[in-house]
């Protein structure tokens, strides 16, 4: 029997973005299917809709102990890894037969209906600072909840390899240019930039459609050298992930938008649904 609240009427409607993205409700739908294949659902928090009610925030583990880590949609203006993992779910059930993966694919869908970076309260719902010794307390109520159920309740083992699906919207940032398409990573963990499915992750976007950004400056000031960026301190959910509990190799893909739908989003999906392959090994 299906216990669950019916998601508020906000999770059926077209986000109005303007990049094509689907409603959270197809979304959500698709991860349905993991608990019929019998992994264990989590609602870790919620935000509130606009319609009243609650849109709901979800963690899908195909075993207690958990051996992979995939995270999408934590900041709204980023959609291509929420899509790309609700679009893997059979691939997921599949290597979740012989794997312990821990799927959080869509963290902030209220960032998502607004098309905003982050939750209701202008925080980063994954903002770790409070787990890593920088403040006293959460961003706010979504990162206090998903930090905690990753340290102390995710079963997440020590050396369990991290995959965080990002974008880089670089139009939020007016004086910020950067010429071209493509894409970048971030490696934290130990031995995580030399890690074979570091490794992997580099050839599979050298050989995409978004193809690996060598070398630059983020619009964070971050240099990028070879692809990469390593070892970054920025209070996110992978530095956590990396510091407190040993995961490795935490790898973050960010891929370049100079708008909304510049490049598509369906373009975008197909490229971290091969990223996801490349993860596993496929």
């Amino acid at each position: 029997m299906n216990l669950r609240p019916a998601l508020p009427s906000d999770c059926g409607l077209v986000p109005p973005s303007g990049d094509g993205r689907p409603p959270i409700a197809e979304i959500l739908a698709s991860l349905d299917a993991l608990g019929a294949a019998g992994w264990q659902e989590t609602e870790i928090a919620s935000q509130p809709a606009p319609s009243g009610g609650a849109l709901p925030i979800r963690a899908y583990a195909s075993t207690a102990a958990v051996d992979a880590v995939l995270i999408g949609g934590i900041h709204g203006r980023e959609p291509a890894g929420a899509i790309a993992l609700a679009r893997y779910v059979p691939r997921l059930i599949e290597r979740g037969r012989r794997l312990g993966l821990l799927v959080m694919p869509l963290l902030n869908p209220w960032g998502y209906l607004h098309h905003a970076r982050y939750g209701p309260a202008g925080q980063s719902v994954s903002d770790s600072d409070h787990l890593l010794g920088r403040t006293a307390a959460p961003a706010c109520p979504e990162a206090g909840a998903i930090t905690d159920f990753v340290v102390h309740r995710a079963g997440i083992r020590p050396g369990s390899a991290v995959l965080d699906l990002h974008e880089d919207p670089i139009y939020e940032a007016p004086d910020y240019r950067f010429d071209g398409f493509g894409s970048y990573l971030y490696f934290i963990g130990e031995g995580a930039s030399d890690h074979p499915v570091s490794r992997r992750m580099r050839r599979c976007l050298a050989g995409s459609a978004l193809p690996l950004v060598r070398s630059g400056v983020t619009r964070f000031g971050e240099q990028i050298v070879e692809g990469a960026i390593v070892d970054s301190a920025d209070g996110s959910i992978d530095e956590l992930l990396a510091r407190r509990l040993g995961c490795t190799p935490v790898i973050t893909v960010e891929n370049l938008l100079h708008a909304p739908d510049e490049p598509p989003l369906p373009g975008r999906v197909e490229v971290y649904v091969a990223v996801l392959d490349a993860f596993f090994g496929a």
